[in-house]
């Protein structure tokens, strides 16, 4: 059994089934951190060359790469594709059992990543309140983010925060990145009703400090966001972040949905139905890894 696999435990598996989000900590050796800084940092690089256009229209996922820049926060998205460092990762770390063991999933598959770095002290190394899965054109319940420290995440250098529960909310709601213009589909609110949560937590709110090569498993539901970086030491907050699919999500878009050209005219994808091996494989099954 690989570290990162090894490295869950049954609180782990509780504390995600109650609160929606757990840190698994020394999940990722040494040089698996050292391997993705070194790759993010090389496309980084790229990405804020003149030629980053060549290096979008080059990428071969289903999103294309892309980058924002303010202020010393930076979200760069989709560079899977672009080191072989990412793809190690995921096929010799163990990553893809972790996932699978912590949300109780019978197999996983990879979807997408982005990057967050954020440096300096500026407000807007602080990430907003928000969940994720409002915007999604699958559906389900397993599809979890696992936010990886490249860095250590002291309380003063943007440590995610959390609202612990606000995953089994039963709504979801219209994110300011979805259409406005359109009527509320059926089972969604307004995202003010979402982001009032987050005004008077009580003892649900959670924050979480990490060292490099730990791990943090978030439900797509779940209400989360990070404190700025006040630290006045030099240096910088670097988290890699991977989206998965577990086994109960189905593709189903909606008109509130993220839209992926590529996978909504592709006739591969079938609404109600579980994403396909031609184009999302499996990269974990339980009963493969219970032999």
């Amino acid at each position: 059994m690989s570290h990162a696999a090894g490295a869950v435990a049954r609180h782990h598996v509780e504390q995600y089934a109650e609160e929606g989000a757990t840190l698994v900590q020394g999940a990722f050796e040494e040089r698996w951190v050292a391997e993705l800084l070194e790759a993010i940092d090389a496309v980084l690089e790229q990405a804020r060359s003149p030629g980053f256009a060549e290096l979008a229209s080059a990428n071969r996922t289903q999103n294309p790469v892309s980058m924002q820049e303010r202020d010393g926060d930076v979200i760069i998205r989709n560079i899977r594709h672009h080191s072989p460092a990412f793809h190690r990762w995921i096929e010799q770390s163990g990553a893809p059992a972790l996932v699978g063991e912590t949300i109780g999933a019978d197999d996983v598959r990879f979807w997408m990543d982005a990057t967050f770095l954020k440096e300096g002290t500026a407000p807007a190394t602080a990430t907003p309140w928000h969940n994720d899965g409002c915007t999604f054109p699958f559906k389900g319940g397993m599809a979890p983010s696992l936010w990886i420290a490249l860095t250590d995440v002291e309380p003063d250098n943007a440590p995610i925060v959390t609202v612990a529960g606000t995953h089994l909310d039963p709504w979801n709601y219209r994110s300011p990145l979805s259409p406005q213009d359109v009527p509320l589909p059926a089972g969604y609110r307004e995202w003010p009703e979402l982001l009032a949560q987050a005004d008077n937590p009580g003892d649900r709110l959670r924050v979480w400090p990490a060292r490099a090569g730990d791990a943090m498993l978030i439900h797509p539901k779940l209400l989360h966001a990070s404190l700025p970086r006040t630290s006045t030491r030099p240096g910088r907050r670097v988290a890699f972040t991977t989206r998965w699919l577990g086994s109960d999500m189905r593709w189903n878009p909606d008109p509130l949905s993220v839209r992926i050209s590529t996978l909504e005219g592709n006739p591969l994808m079938r609404p109600g139905e579980p994403p396909p091996e031609e184009l999302f494989p499996v990269l974990w099954r339980r009963e493969r890894a219970a032999a």
